[in-house]
């Protein structure tokens, strides 16, 4: 009698305890400060991937607040399915940390990243940061090969007017990298920002005057799905 009680309690205890290591499994957070500055923001990723966890080949939106406030980029986009990993402040630095976090995991079969404002008002100088881009690019093709990647003109704003000129620089710099590197490809947005007459619009703008507002974005959109051949 005592043989096959003990047995059904084993039996419990191994359906119970691995049921509960199912549903209690541990996220692996970035623990204390990293280089790059935004675990916080990172960590929430990182949580969101333990809940429900992105499919694979999607196509991976990434950079800075450009990005993380596009409330409407799904919608905008509904045609794919996308992954938003937008962090603001972040920098081209702080993306190429974070690679194994938010990037390399998902295997996207597509990427779009936006960085270059707050590269260049931190005093980062255009070659620089075309050379962060670059080893973006050789970090995802040495595991992803076959992945396509867009980088994003960066935006001009009135509240950085005066980077107008070096963002112009660094634009053309980062056009002659992506000319230059396979599977990648450069989307000039800057152009949208202006009106007929070549004035900066002041009506995609939010109140800040630098961060732009859903009409903007949907005008990307148009543009840029075009651009990446999602539709003609």
């Amino acid at each position: 009698m005592k043989k096959p009680c003990f047995l059904c309690i084993l039996l419990l205890f191994l359906f119970y305890g691995v049921s509960f290591s199912q549903a209690e499994s541990p996220v692996r957070l970035i623990s204390g400060k990293t280089p790059g500055g935004f675990e916080e923001e990172i960590n929430d990723f990182l949580r969101q991937d333990s809940a429900s966890f992105p499919p694979e080949s999607a196509c991976l939106f990434t950079g800075s607040s450009t990005i993380r406030k596009w409330d409407g980029l799904r919608t905008d986009f509904h045609e794919i399915t996308l992954i938003q990993r937008g962090f603001g402040g972040s920098t081209m630095a702080a993306l190429n940390y974070y690679l194994n976090y938010i990037v390399l995991p998902y295997k996207p079969s597509t990427i779009v990243v936006y960085e270059g404002d707050n590269d260049l008002v931190s005093g980062i100088d255009p070659a620089t940061f075309v050379a962060q881009c670059d080893t973006f690019i050789g970090k995802v093709h040495r595991v992803l090969p076959k992945t396509m990647i867009y980088f994003m003109s960066i935006k001009p704003s009135f509240a950085r007017k005066q980077l107008l000129s070096l963002q112009h620089e660094t634009n053309r710099q980062l056009k002659g990298l992506l000319k230059k590197r396979r599977k990648t490809k450069y989307i000039d947005i800057t152009r949208l920002m202006y009106d007929k007459v070549g004035k900066l619009r002041q009506d995609y703008f939010e109140s800040d005057s630098l961060h732009v507002n859903a009409a903007c974005y949907k005008a990307w959109a148009g543009y840029m799905k075009t651009k990446m051949g999602i539709v003609k």
